[in-house]
């Protein structure tokens, strides 16, 4: 009878952890998502801010336009590497928060 006993509380320790890799997999995706969407409305924010930079430099004429445009592209380019690559580390860090919590639990 003992080792039915063991055997019961084995099977729910591991039912406990499969829930505990279940939530934290479940909270990473979650947190990456929400990190996704931050990046991709701070993406938009910054290129709505150089749209209107660029609109006020053509309202004040005499710019050259081209040369506007490829340096404005440059700018949003660069930036919205930087914001990806933000993204990618805070995922990472995550990730790695998330194996910490399962490891210690």
């Amino acid at each position: 009878m003992a080792s039915n006993t063991h055997i019961a509380e084995l099977l729910k320790a591991e039912e406990e952890a499969q829930n505990t890799v279940s939530q934290a997999r479940k909270e990473k995706t979650d947190l990456l998502r929400q990190a996704n969407v931050e990046a991709d409305r701070e993406v938009q924010a910054y290129r709505q801010q150089l749209e209107t930079q660029y609109q006020a430099m053509l309202q004040q004429g005499g710019v050259d336009t081209q040369g506007a445009l490829v340096k404005l592209n440059q700018e949003t380019d660069k930036a919205i590497s930087e914001m990806k690559q933000r993204v990618q580390q805070k995922s990472q860090q995550v990730a790695n928060i998330l194996v910490d919590h399962v490891k210690r639990t």
